[in-house]
């Protein structure tokens, strides 16, 4: 009977009593591709990585040099910079963590961050005492969003984040782990300032996608 079976594989993924991880044949088709020569192989292998996506964190970052290249109006080149890319993400993939499986019974905790040219988040829970990743999330920044004001890319990252995760997290309550100063900042506002939506806002957009937990932050 299955139900003896201590793991098997589905999709392209192992599934095991510990959580669901990248299938080792697929992480040595990785580890073993040669370094791309036009921007057909790079999308190949872009496409291959991207399945595996939420196990990597910063992947929308780490993969952007290499995302350049796919480009219809790029001329291909092989740069130092898209060299790194491919063995960091080489390297991240063949060392993927294995993802817990998410508990309905327990509430979650979110991480989010921005840089200049990305956002990311994680999502994780406290299982038997210790801190296990469910899912990664990244994305990167767009010509305009890449001139916003540091303050305004946080914020981005927190309401995506929240909505990318919100089929794990649905009514169920949350920690958000983000800047502290920019949560404080943000809590004077009620209403917009500038560009910026006002508290108000932001839980109102929480609250609509069953986030209820949204101010349980610190």
């Amino acid at each position: 009977s299955s139900c003896f079976v201590s793991s098997y594989f589905f999709l392209g993924h192992v599934v095991s009593g510990a959580g669901v991880e990248t299938d080792p044949k697929k992480t040595e088709a990785v580890r073993d591709w040669p370094t791309p020569r036009d921007a057909k192989m790079v999308r190949s292998f872009v496409g291959l990585a991207s399945y595996y996506r939420r196990f990597i964190r910063g992947f929308a970052y780490v993969a952007a040099p290499l995302h350049a290249l796919t480009k219809p109006s790029v001329k291909f080149r092989w740069s130092d910079e898209a060299e790194r890319a491919f063995e960091e993400l080489k390297s991240r993939l063949c060392n993927a963590p294995i993802l817990a499986f998410p508990k309905v019974s327990e509430s979650f905790i979110v991480d989010t961050d921005a840089s200049d040219h990305g956002l990311g988040a994680v999502l994780s829970q406290v299982q038997d005492g210790s801190e296990h990743v469910i899912a990664y999330y990244s994305r990167r920044l767009d010509r305009a969003e890449r001139n916003y004001c540091v303050t305004r890319r946080e914020l981005i990252a927190v309401v995506e984040s929240l909505k990318h995760f919100r089929a794990y997290m649905y009514g169920v309550p949350f920690l958000l782990r983000t800047g502290h100063a920019l949560l404080q900042w943000l809590m004077r506002f009620r209403e917009p300032e500038g560009q910026l939506p006002g508290s108000a806002y932001v839980r109102a957009r929480t609250e609509d996608a069953g986030l209820p937990g949204f101010w349980g932050a610190s």
